[in-house]
């Protein structure tokens, strides 16, 4: 398992951090994390050469790589849309990142595969709600159109939970296709509580990775190792208060290595036992 931290824990409303970089990767490093998933707030297609250079060294220096990036502002259509990709492909290949995660049409998806495939990039898209892969049968579909062995799936069981699909009884089916595990928690919202997600009438709280109601961490991951998957596992919670964020981050990792090697020996972060 490599077992990566997304920048969207410290991100406010999509425009900023919380923190400067090279503390989110100490951070990120001091929690037992070997790799970091950055965020268009981090680094983009306007981040100069010189500062690609720096933040790469950042990482490098804490000893961890760059999992995943993520392409913003891919146009629809048309050669423009070509040119697009291909600054992010220069992007990925200036920061060492070998994953990009897109979402298109399944025909220019499967053409973009091929050529992403020729820099060492994989690309893949993610379960989401109201998105093509919001459902297995979606999932499925879009697999099959887009039929690149360079084109997989970020699965993300708190979507498909939201979306009232078993998260847990399609991992045999996806893992083929699966690039990367994405880790973010989800209970019943309770009368009265702010919803993080609202689907089908039903409303969505965030919970904490080892909180009562959320998906079943343990089981999923397990699976997944029982199956013989040996890859990324991204943290990439979002929507905590300031002062929980750094907590948040070690109580994910400490669950997930826990949970990795023994279902039943989850451990908590000790300074967030109270909570």
């Amino acid at each position: 398992m490599l077992l990566s931290l997304s920048g969207f824990l410290f991100e406010d409303g999509y425009h900023t951090q919380s923190i400067p970089f090279a503390r989110f990767c100490r951070m990120a490093r001091a929690a037992g994390y070997v790799g970091v998933e950055l965020r268009r707030t981090q680094v983009n297609l306007e981040t100069s050469k010189p500062l690609r250079r720096e933040l790469l060294d950042i990482v490098t220096s804490e000893g961890l790589t760059v999992t995943c990036l993520t392409t913003r502002g891919l146009p629809p259509g048309g050669p423009q849309r070509d040119v697009f990709f291909d600054r992010y492909l220069e992007l990925c290949r200036d920061l060492r990142c070998g994953l990009l995660k897109i979402s298109s049409d399944a025909a220019w998806l499967r053409d973009a595969a091929a050529r992403a495939a020729a820099h060492d990039v994989a690309l893949a898209g993610n379960n989401h709600l109201g998105g093509d892969l919001e459902t297995v049968a979606g999932t499925r579909r879009v697999l099959g159109a887009v039929g690149h062995p360079n084109y997989g799936l970020l699965y993300d069981p708190a979507h498909l939970t939201a979306a009232g699909e078993d998260c847990l009884g399609c991992i045999g089916e996806l893992l083929p296709v699966t690039r990367n595990v994405l880790v973010q928690s989800i209970r019943p919202a309770r009368a009265g509580e702010r919803a993080a997600m609202t689907h089908g009438g039903r409303r969505w709280a965030k919970g904490l990775i080892d909180e009562t109601g959320v998906q079943d961490w343990p089981a999923i991951l397990s699976t997944f190792r029982r199956l013989g998957y040996d890859g990324l596992v991204t943290v990439i919670e979002n929507g905590w208060p300031n002062e929980r964020r750094s907590c948040i981050a070690r109580r994910c990792a400490d669950a997930i290595r826990a949970w990795w090697n023994d279902p039943s020996g989850a451990r908590r972060c000790a300074s967030c036992s109270s909570w």
